[in-house]
C-alpha cells in the first residue's frame, strides 16, 4: 500500500485549522502524492453538472469505484472543497468521483437525488465491470440513500442498481419521516420529507447493502434516524450495519475522515471494512 508522508505543519496552524475547519486551508494541506486528478468532467447536459475523478497512483486490483456526494444542506458546497475526501481514499488505492449537483435556489426534489443519479450513472458506465460504493454526509447522505433505495433514478439513466451499487454509506444522512417547517426546506421539498421523498418513506424493496454511521453528538440529524432505517431494511429480509460513534458531531462525519483530524477515530477504518466486505463482483448486490 501506497504510504504517503505528512508535510511538515505547524502547530499554529494545526490549531487555526481545528478551531474553524476551513476547507481551503485543509485542501492546501493535504498531499497529493497519491493521485492523478482529472476536473471538471461533464455528466450532464445541464450547466454546472460536471464531476472530479481521482485516479490511485498504486490501484487496488478490481477495486469498487467510490462516488463520495458532499453535504451542505442543499444550498451550498463544491466538489473542489473536498481534495482531502479524494487523498483519504486514493491513499488506499480506490477511485473517487466526487460530482457537484444543483443547488438552492432554483431546485426542487427530486433535482439534487437525479443529478446524484446522473453521476453514478455516468461513473458505472466509465469504469465498466466495476461496482460502485456511494457515499456521502448529510444532504449527500440523503442523495445517495435515495439513490441506492430507489432504483427508478438510475434506472432513468439507463442502470440497474442491482447490478452496479454494491453498497451505499450514509454518514449522518437525514432519513426519517420528519414534517420539514423551514425555509428553505419546504420549497426544495413540497412534501416535507412526509412521503416518498425521505428514504423512509419509500415502499419496501431490494436494494444494496447500507451502511449508516452517525454521530451521538450531532444535533443537526439525530442518531435515531439512522437505527430506524437499518431495522426496517433489516426487517425486510434487507442488509444494513448501524454504527454510532461517542464524541462526533454532525460535521466530525467527513471531517475525521481527512488525515488531519482522523486521531483515533474508528470511523474510516470502518467505512474501508465495509468496502472489503463488498468487493467482490456479483450478479446482483440487492437484498
Amino acid at each position: 500500500m501506497l504510504k504517503l508522508i505528512r508535510p511538515a505543519v505547524s502547530g499554529a496552524l494545526l490549531l487555526a485549522v481545528a478551531a474553524c475547519a476551513p476547507v481551503d486551508v485543509l485542501n492546501t494541506l493535504t498531499p497529493s502524492g497519491s493521485y492523478d486528478r482529472m476536473e471538471d468532467v461533464s455528466y450532464g447536459e445541464i450547466p454546472g453538472l460536471t464531476l472530479d475523478v481521482y485516479k490511485p497512483q498504486n490501484p487496488r486490483a478490481d477495486a469498487p469505484v467510490l462516488m463520495f456526494v458532499y453535504g451542505g444542506s442543499w444550498t451550498s458546497g463544491d466538489k473542489s472543497d473536498y481534495k482531502f475526501i479524494g487523498e483519504s481514499f486514493t491513499s488506499e488505492g480506490y477511485t473517487v468521483v466526487i460530482p457537484n449537483y444543483r443547488l438552492y435556489p432554483g431546485i426542487q426534489f427530486p433535482d439534487p437525488v437525479t443529478d446524484t443519479a446522473k453521476a453514478a450513472a455516468w461513473a458505472s458506465k466509465n469504469f465498466e465491470g466495476r461496482p460502485l460504493i456511494l457515499m456521502g454526509q448529510s444532504a449527500g447522505g440523503y442523495n445517495v440513500l435515495m439513490t441506492g433505495l430507489d432504483g427508478a433514478y438510475l434506472a432513468n439513466e439507463g442502470v440497474d442498481v442491482c447490478q452496479s451499487v454494491a453498497g451505499v454509506v450514509s454518514l449522518a444522512g437525514p432519513v426519517g419521516i420528519v414534517p420539514l417547517k423551514k425555509e428553505p426546506y419546504i420549497t426544495i421539498f413540497p412534501d416535507r420529507f412526509t412521503k416518498a421523498d425521505a428514504p423512509m418513506g419509500l415502499p419496501d424493496a431490494p436494494s444494496p447493502p447500507l451502511f449508516l454511521a452517525s454521530g451521538l453528538e450531532d444535533k443537526t440529524v439525530y442518531p435515531q434516524n439512522a437505527q430506524q432505517l437499518g431495522e426496517k431494511t433489516n426487517a425486510r429480509g434487507g442488509s444494513a450495519q448501524v454504527k454510532l460513534y461517542d464524541d462526533l458531531g454532525h460535521v466530525d462525519m467527513v471531517k475525521v475522515l481527512s488525515r488531519f483530524f482522523d486521531g483515533d477515530a474508528a470511523l474510516k477504518p470502518d467505512i474501508l471494512k465495509f468496502i472489503a466486505q463488498h468487493s467482490e463482483r456479483q450478479e446482483t448486490y440487492c437484498q
